[in-house]
């Protein structure tokens, strides 16, 4: 398991009450969208078993978002990450990542995707990393144009999405639904702050 020892006494799964320091987390975590905090009281409690919480001395000091695609349940799609700047735990958001890959491969995911910016190298690093441990391969396509996702006096990154494919003999096969794959929420990002 990658979750580190000092790591898991923090991880907490089934979170419904830490929506509004999320939201703080990410209002302070540059490149990140910030959604409202209904919505991530939606992700704390709708999607739990899919994300994950991390709580220190009773604060949140990281959290990751994700869910399993309605029309490719096989697919996992890691939406938001970030941690707290000095939280005093060593690689949390990359262990947070690496679990929640690892425990949605073991419930039968054969796909990893997550949405982010080109330039955002840790998070392009660590994918490439997770797909070599896992046996996959990377495809990577525009998912959104920034010129979509900008709003008025600012501009925005295009969304590169990045897919980690598992050729798993069990894996059903996805190439005929693929024309018919639900797109992601429109304002998706992901960022590594470890």
């Amino acid at each position: 398991q990658w979750l580190t020892e000092k790591c898991s006494r923090f991880v907490q799964f089934n979170c419904s009450t830490w929506a509004k320091d999320i939201l703080g987390l990410v209002n302070t975590t540059q490149r990140l969208d910030a959604n409202s905090q209904y919505a991530y009281a939606l992700w704390c409690t709708h999607f739990a078993e899919q994300s994950i919480v991390a709580i220190a001395n009773g604060e949140v000091i990281g959290f990751l978002t994700g869910f399993r695609s309605p029309r490719n349940p096989g697919t996992y799609f890691l939406w938001q990450t970030a941690t707290r700047p000095r939280h005093g735990v060593a690689g949390l958001g990359v262990d947070m990542i690496a679990h929640a890959v690892e425990r949605e491969i073991a419930r039968g995911a054969d796909r990893i995707e997550a949405s982010v910016d080109q330039d955002n190298k840790a998070i392009r690093v660590l994918m490439k990393t997770l797909a070599k441990r896992f046996g996959g391969r990377i495809e990577e396509e525009l998912l959104y144009p920034g010129s979509l996702l900008a709003g008025e006096g600012h501009d925005h990154h295009d969304e590169i999405l990045m897919r980690i494919c598992l050729d798993r003999p069990d894996a059903p096969d996805m190439s005929d639904m693929s024309a018919r794959a639900m797109p992601a929420p429109a304002r998706t990002s992901s960022e590594v702050s470890a």
